[in-house]
């Protein structure tokens, strides 16, 4: 796009609570003052050059969108949702940069955020686990090193889903290779499908069934402090497809623990 463009589009994003109003019925300039809370030179201005760029028609009974114009209203009302999704998800930059999350942020639609403080450094962790407890079927990627507690807390959940489907990359798994016998005859069970995939495979920790999470980590401590989760289609089809690109790369646990020796 030529620097005209982007004046352009910057110009239309302005008057996008017009093209919105008109896109319904016709609007008088009195009607899109007192819709819209702006002044009527500005309504005057707008009407102007909605007019000129055929976005906008005076048909007797006020403005109406065109064709075009309606297009073009909702375009605008989606990069603005879409802004204000990526300005909700900036606990999530703070700790998760990788380019893919970054390419595909805009997936996340309408996202739930929860963050750690310091009066409560375990609220994300409480509401992983409480997610885990809520599903009766479980799919995820675990990309870092876990607080052991959270790790323990889960543990004895797994018997209690229909299926497991979850990987690790190595070093977090690695992080846990002390887990007692108890924990690995559970890993075992044949409704629980365990993988170990290369670190560099795995952008960020994620899960993904009846909608999507997406958690980022503390390095020093391990502790989960920030969790997103969005039930957006477009959020469930991207990670669902990481996952099964990454659960082609995994090596069953008990074949990778074989293979260590």
């Amino acid at each position: 796009m030529t620097g005209a463009g982007y004046e352009t589009a910057i110009e239309l994003l302005r008057y996008a609570p017009v093209l919105e109003a008109c896109r319904s019925a016709p609007r008088s300039r009195r009607e899109l003052v007192e819709e819209t809370g702006t002044s009527r030179t500005t309504i005057y201005r707008a009407t102007v050059a909605l007019e000129e760029r055929d976005l906008v028609k005076y048909d007797g009974d006020g403005y109406r969108t065109t064709a075009r114009g309606g297009a073009l209203s909702r375009a605008s009302a989606s990069f603005r949702a879409t802004t204000e999704t990526i300005e909700r998800l900036e606990p999530l930059f703070d700790v998760v940069s990788h380019p893919e999350l970054l390419d595909n942020a805009y997936r996340l639609d309408d996202p739930t955020v929860t963050v750690v403080d310091a009066s409560n450094p375990y609220r994300v962790a409480d509401r992983a686990v409480e997610r885990f407890e809520e599903r009766p079927a479980v799919r995820g990627v675990t990309a870092s090193a876990t607080d052991a507690e959270a790790f323990a807390r889960a543990g004895p959940l797994l018997s209690e889903k229909s299926r497991v489907e979850w990987l690790f990359t190595e070093t977090a798994f690695d992080a846990h290779e002390t887990i007692n016998d108890e924990f690995r005859r559970v890993l075992s069970a044949p409704t629980i499908s365990i993988g170990i995939v290369p670190d560099e495979a795995v952008p960020f920790s994620f899960s993904v069934d009846e909608d999507v999470s997406i958690v980022g980590h503390d390095d020093r401590t391990g502790l989960p402090t920030v969790l997103v989760e969005s039930d957006s289609q477009a959020a469930h089809d991207w990670l669902r497809r990481r996952f099964e690109e990454l659960d082609e790369r995994a090596t069953p646990l008990e074949t990778w623990i074989d293979e260590r020796g």
